[in-house]
């Protein structure tokens, strides 16, 4: 019995072989699977993209119009690269400009003296002289205590950034530090390269990704406000309009005219002061001063009308005494302390 068992054509003989040769399959898959990811996978050969030196020197910043949402500058750029081509100032575009002019351009081949490119013998010089007018939205929530970040974006419009990449010159980059900004101070000064993205190929059959990038210099420049003249001009009307309508109250004739002709010249100011500023999405320092003004101006209006109904009813001593003692200090010591804290809140935030 025992010997039948170990032919080779019994039933559970070749049941076992089945599952040995089932096994060895598996086993075999495994060990092809584990082998692929082990062993090196030959990719793509990746080129670095092509770089020159960018740099730029700021010669003015002007021209500065929060109503308008622009600024102007002009400056200097210039590249240095160990091949002729691409020329990068070709393809140089200022990113969210109303208006560009390029005044004087150089090209120039030239021994190379600097630590720029050791490699290359020989440099390939160029510089460009820029005018141009730029889009910027002028936060003035705060004035005049406003900070801003001026930007002058530069990006290259031709090839993609696989291809070519600016790499700043942070050593000539800069700007005169006497430079007069008119009641502005510079208080930081920067250049960096990125590389922005398009989600887009724009149109071109010879490009399969979804997202593009190209080289972009942006040159930062961080200004706060130093003088504050033209906000005292802005409020010297507004805080009289206010000083007068208070000081009716003490006064024992009929004032309403003055009321009135204070309130149509703070919204008169208002609207001079949005003209001047430009407008904007959120209520700003000026703003929340012209309203209070108006609103205390309507509280005034109220408080003697009172008043006008109590001398109607005999009672004008007690009118008086309320005015002088209660309405008249209250109206001037809280508007002076609200001015007070908003006006330090607004420095402080900047």
């Amino acid at each position: 019995m025992r010997g039948y068992l170990f032919q080779p054509h019994h039933p559970a003989v070749r049941a076992v072989v089945k599952g040995l040769h089932l096994i060895g399959y598996l086993l075999s898959a495994v060990f092809c699977c584990w082998l692929s990811q082990t062993l090196p996978v030959h990719a793509e050969a990746v080129t670095s993209p092509k770089t020159c030196q960018i740099g730029v020197y700021l010669t003015s910043l002007r021209d500065f119009k929060p109503a308008e949402n622009s600024f102007a500058a002009n400056f200097w750029v210039w590249s240095v690269c160990p091949f002729e081509t691409p020329k990068p100032l070709e393809s140089l575009k200022v990113i969210n400009s109303k208006e560009v002019n390029k005044n004087y351009t150089t090209f120039s081949r030239t021994e190379n003296l600097s630590d720029t490119f050791k490699a290359s013998k020989n440099l390939f010089w160029s510089e460009e002289e820029m005018s141009t007018t730029i889009y910027h939205n002028w936060d003035t929530k705060n004035y005049p205590f406003d900070r801003h970040v001026l930007q002058i974006p530069l990006e290259e419009t031709q090839l993609d950034a696989s291809i070519f990449v600016h790499a700043p010159d942070f050593v000539n980059t800069g700007y005169p530090k006497d430079m007069d900004l008119e009641g502005w101070q510079i208080r930081d000064f920067r250049i960096e390269q990125v590389n922005f993205p398009y989600r887009t190929s724009f149109g071109s059959p010879g490009i399969k990704r979804e997202i593009n990038y190209r080289s972009r210099l942006v040159i930062s420049i961080t200004i706060n406000r130093e003088s504050k003249v033209s906000f005292f001009k802005l409020v010297m009307g507004v805080y009289a309009a206010v000083a007068l309508s208070i000081m009716a109250l003490l006064l024992d004739e009929e004032l309403m005219g003055i009321l009135v002709g204070n309130l149509f010249a703070v919204i008169v100011n208002l609207q001079a002061a949005t003209s001047d500023l430009g407008s904007s999405n959120s209520v700003t320092l000026i703003d929340f001063i012209h309203i209070i003004a108006i609103i205390y101006i309507f509280i005034t209006a109220i408080v003697l009308v009172y008043t006008r109904f109590l001398s109607e009813a005999d009672q004008s001593d007690l009118s008086r005494y309320l005015m002088r003692r209660f309405a008249v200090p209250i109206l001037a010591g809280s508007f002076v302390v609200l001015n007070i804290v908003v006006i330090a809140h607004a420095a402080i935030v900047g």
